[in-house]
């Protein structure tokens, strides 16, 4: 690989780290600062113009968003074994605007805001389904496999929390988990072309 390259996959994984980490940093710190019970709320509640610190909740969504995008792209541009790029990359480019408008317009803009978060919670996991499904006669099935069930995961699990609480609240931070370890996994991604792929 090229210095080039390499500047380009450490600044990657780099920002994706600090971006995650500061999600879950400003989301404990909105947690604690406020009385909104997690099972009764939506998180988005953080970010309302009623909330003192509600910019700090809307900008890190601002940031996550921003930081998803470029991790996902240069994820499918420098996958070899992704034939198939242009849905994909429609795809995330969806996954992303969407969680970019959620945190540009909060729960004030409740029609804008709740379509947006609609968008993103089910559009990601589709997303990874369609990128690994288009191109599962090239991909290896060890990595096949793996974005199959964070698909599966990423959409079944925050939609089965739903039946025990009254709020998105568990639901959308159960979501926000899966997403940044998937993000953090195609991040640090090693391409290993030496194993059969799907038949």
């Amino acid at each position: 690989m090229s210095n080039k390259g390499d500047l380009v996959n450490l600044i990657r994984k780099t920002q994706t780290i600090v971006s995650i980490v500061l999600f879950f940093v400003v989301m404990l710190f909105c947690w604690q600062i406020t009385d909104y019970e997690l099972s009764e709320i939506q998180i988005s509640y953080w970010g309302g113009d009623d909330m003192e610190y509600g910019w700090v909740w809307n900008s890190i969504i601002v940031l996550l968003s921003i930081s998803i995008f470029f991790n996902n792209m240069i994820f499918i541009k420098k996958h070899v074994r992704l034939e198939n790029k242009i849905i994909p990359y429609i795809s995330f480019s969806i996954v992303a605007v969407s969680l970019f408008i959620v945190g540009l317009f909060n729960l004030d803009h409740i029609l804008i805001h709740d379509v947006s978060a609609c968008i993103y919670f089910f559009s990601y996991p589709l997303a990874i389904f369609t990128m690994a499904y288009l191109n599962r006669k090239k991909l290896l099935y060890k990595e096949w496999f793996t974005h199959l069930i964070f698909s599966v995961i990423m959409m079944v699990l925050p939609l089965t929390l739903l039946n025990f609480f009254n709020g998105f609240g568990f639901s959308e931070i159960l979501h926000s988990l899966i997403v940044c370890i998937w993000n953090i996994h195609v991040a640090f991604k090693r391409f290993d072309i030496t194993l059969p792929t799907i038949k």
